[in-house]
Formats: structure tokens, sequence, C-alpha cells
């Protein structure tokens, strides 16, 4: 497993040249080649200040993306996405919903837009000792989470009813990506899921009901597909897991505790879990004891990205002492999510986003 004492999530805040090339894109008056330019020089420069702020790991800051999952997800046959206008996060949006519609699976011999990504990023890391690239993409629940619980699809045109014939193939379909990743020199993937933390959520669990499902029964599914999707996956790759109640444009979707789904998330063999406890929204570290008796590591995201001010220093070592008395040694810190989950990012500058990254580095000192 990868050591350290502190890490980053993933996104960072889009420059307004990506912003710019990406509207640009959309209207039709630049090409793809031109858009990919400007992230690919957006993406250098981030890398560069990554470093000379003192990060051990690196993303390129999911510069490429609009969503946080979905853009990763559209890498997969057998997944199209639609657009639904709803109430979210205190206002009304345009939101973007996965779907299945055929069967699922990954082609290794398709030109993948993520694997570019990597690629990139992978070579950027390299000139630099010391540092290594990091890959984020969203983990296999988000396809259940969409097309059953959002959409309330109880069938698919090739799988019908048969949820555990898609749940089978989606987990061989990530089996397939990570060995990719890992044949293009990934050593390091982290695998974001909200959709644990929709399973605490009262009023999503109210929709859960009214489709007929259960907490226990979606649980159930979360757990094999995500457990599928790691089987045989290189011994020397490190597989982390990051999840957090949601992060639209810097507001959280959901609310709850972690007691409901925590033992459940311990099962699944990831190496290391980032884990939001950024403020009294999060509860105590007791769902997670568990993580006392196994080598895994429990990273205790409790620097916010949502909120501008800068966390003291000593609340930080108290709380970051409060989850090392419950999860024991094996233990890290990082924020509580990325800057931008989505391409409009959190409602924070630049400079307390760098502010925010300073603060982390210096905390390595004493984690």
């Amino acid at each position: 497993m990868i050591d350290f004492k502190v890490d980053i999530v993933g996104s960072f805040l889009r420059p307004d040249e990506i912003k710019e090339a990406r509207a640009a894109f959309k209207a039709g008056t630049i090409s793809r080649e031109e858009l990919t330019a400007v992230e690919d020089k957006a993406i250098a420069e981030l890398v560069d200040k990554e470093v000379a702020h003192g990060l051990q790991f690196v993303t390129d800051g999911e510069f490429r993306r609009r969503w946080w999952h979905l853009d990763w997800l559209k890498e997969f046959d057998g997944f199209e996405t639609i657009y639904v206008t709803k109430p979210l996060a205190g206002g009304v949006h345009e939101v973007e919903y996965g779907q299945v519609t055929g069967k699922f699976f990954y082609d290794k011999n398709k030109s993948h837009k993520e694997m570019y990504a990597w690629d990139y990023l992978h070579g950027l890391a390299q000139k630099y000792d010391g540092v290594m690239a990091k890959k984020c993409i969203s983990g296999p629940n988000m396809i259940l989470i969409d097309h059953v619980l959002q959409l309330g699809h109880k069938e698919t045109p090739y799988y019908g009813d048969n949820l555990d014939a898609l749940i089978d193939d989606i987990g061989k379909a990530y089996q397939d990506a990570i060995q990719d990743f890992y044949d293009h020199g990934c050593r390091y993937l982290q695998i974001d899921d909200t959709s644990w933390t929709y399973l605490i959520d009262e009023n999503f669990l109210q929709k859960v009901d009214a489709l007929g499902y259960t907490q226990a029964q979606v649980l159930e599914w979360f757990r094999t597909v995500s457990t599928k999707a790691l089987e045989n996956h290189p011994a020397d790759m490190t597989i982390a897991t990051h999840f957090c109640k949601g992060n639209f444009k810097g507001k959280p979707l959901f609310a709850g505790f972690y007691d409901a789904v925590a033992p459940i998330i311990m099962q699944i063999p990831y190496d290391i879990y980032f884990v939001e406890y950024d403020d009294e929204r999060s509860g105590s570290f007791a769902p997670w004891a568990g993580m006392k008796d196994n080598d895994k590591r429990f990273v205790a995201g409790l620097i916010s990205t949502k909120n501008p001010v800068l966390e003291n220093v000593d609340d930080l070592k108290a709380r970051f002492a409060e989850a090392k008395s419950v999860v024991g040694d094996n233990i890290a810190l990082s924020p509580q999510c990325g800057f931008a989950s989505v391409e409009e990012g959190n409602a924070i500058t630049e400079d307390v986003q760098w502010q925010k990254i300073d603060l982390l580095v210096s905390c390595r000192e004493w984690v």
C-alpha cells in the first residue's frame, strides 16, 4: 500500500481559460483538438503548482470533466446520459443522469478520453522525483444509483429485469478498466462513490421505499458490485475510495451519519478510505471502529473545500486525535472533498483553495 500522511481528494477549481474553452467547444467555435490543447496546458501548469505547494500525489484537477462521475462512466459501452431539469441544492438546475442502454462492458481497444488523460498526467508526474500521479474515477454504484433509483428504471433494454446479470457485467467491466489503467502505469487509483451517502439520507430512503426496495437490499447491491469490481486487481496497485455527502457547486446533497453504511463499506477490499468529516453533520468516528482491526488506512477529511474559512490547526489536531483513538494508527489527513466536483466549482476563490492546500501540507509534520 502507498504510504502517506496527507493527500488530496482530486478536483481543483477550473481556471478561466478552461471554462472559456469548454464553452467555446460546446458552442462549436473551437475543435476538440483545440480544447484538448488548452486542457493540456492548464493541467501542466496545475501539476507544477501542486508540486510547488508540496503535494506528494498529483491529479489533473479533473479539468477535462463536466461532472466528476459521468465523464468517466461514459467510457463504458452500454451507458448513455440524459438531461433532466429539477430542484437541487436550493435551486433549479439541468442535471445529467446516466442509464444503461445495452450490454455493459469496457473495451480496452477503444480510444478512451480518460486513458489519454491518465497517460498525460502520468507523464507530467514522472518529471519530478518523489511525485506520483493518482487517477480518480467514479465507482460502479453510481450506475445503479442513476439508472435504478434516480430514474426509476426497473429494466434495461439488454438485461430486462435481471439486475444480478447487470451487476455482474458492471463488476467485470471495472475489472477490465482497472487492469487497463495498470497496464498504462497507474499504481494509485481512487474510486469516488457518493452512492453510500444517498443511503443514509432519510429523504432519499423514502424514494427507495417508494420504488419497492429497502435500504438493506440496495446496500447489498453496492457491496456486491463494488467487491466484484476489485476482484483480481494487481497486488501492487493501491486502490482507495472516497465518499462525502455530495458536493454540487459547494453545497451538500445528503444528510445523516455513517452507522448504517460503514460496516458494509469496510467489507470491500479497498486499501484506503477517504471519508468526509469536516463538520458536525458527519457525527462521530465510532462507525469506523472496525478499521482498528485491519491493515486499511482511514483518511480523515477534516479540511473543508466548501467553507472559505481556513481551519484552526489546534482544532484539526484535536479532531484528528479523536479519529485516531477510534480507527488506530493507520490514519492520514485530507480535505473532505475535491474543490470542484462539477466544472462550476465550489464557492471559494483560487487563493483560498491554495491556502487550504498549504494548510494540509503543513499538517504533515504532526499527522
